[in-house]
């Protein structure tokens, strides 16, 4: 399947002690109980299928994100950067930019999760450059996942999040940000978005 196949690699991130704005320790969650009332999956296999890029955004240069068919098992995924053979370099200048997804009605009850597949080929030499950010935009707003100088996955990693509590009945957007924080060593790939996906789940009774 290539070096971009799924792996398997799967990290599960639990909501105990949510604290808004922060990252939430990783650590194992149980699956939820209860049956699932919906799913909604985004595989960006024909287009942005309905997300939003936002390409002006933060304190760098025009940001690189885009619609992108080269690197899916699928068939698409959204990235930041020009391309498998392509980099993220912007002169010696910072870049930055997001991408957002459409409005989404959460149930009343939870838990709700949400999971998502990350390629990352980013520098490694500072520690802190080159971060991609996941956030809530709701109310809650808060800090989902963070990572930087992180080099290269090997392929896609697959993430899931439980939410937390505070998302249950409201209506809610999800914000990728990706943001070099300096002009220096972008000469890499870059970030791919593969797949995203919600699960509401209430709990029986």
């Amino acid at each position: 399947m290539g070096r971009r196949a799924f792996l398997g690699r799967t990290t599960a991130v639990a909501a105990a002690g949510w604290a808004a704005p922060t990252v939430i320790s990783m650590a194992p969650v149980a699956a939820a109980t209860g049956s699932c009332s919906g799913i909604t999956v985004h595989e960006f296999a024909s287009g942005l299928d309905g997300w939003t890029i936002d390409n002006d955004w933060g304190d760098g240069v025009t940001g690189l994100w885009k619609h992108n068919t080269e690197a899916s098992r699928d068939g698409g995924s959204l990235h930041y950067g020009r391309g498998t053979g392509g980099t993220y370099q912007t002169g010696s200048s910072r870049s930055s930019g997001r991408v957002y997804s459409p409005e989404f009605v959460m149930p009343g009850a939870g838990p709700h999760t949400i999971k998502f597949s990350l390629w990352r080929k980013v520098e490694v030499s500072k520690r802190g450059n080159d971060r991609l950010s996941l956030r809530i935009l709701g109310p809650p707003n808060a800090l989902l996942y963070s990572v930087a100088s992180t080099g290269d996955t090997n392929g896609f990693e697959h993430h899931t999040i439980t939410l937390p509590n505070s998302v249950n009945g409201r209506t809610l957007r999800f914000q990728f940000e990706f943001d070099t924080r300096d002009g220096n060593n972008n000469a890499y790939e870059g970030v791919y978005l593969g797949r995203f996906e919600i699960t509401a789940c209430p709990k029986v009774g």
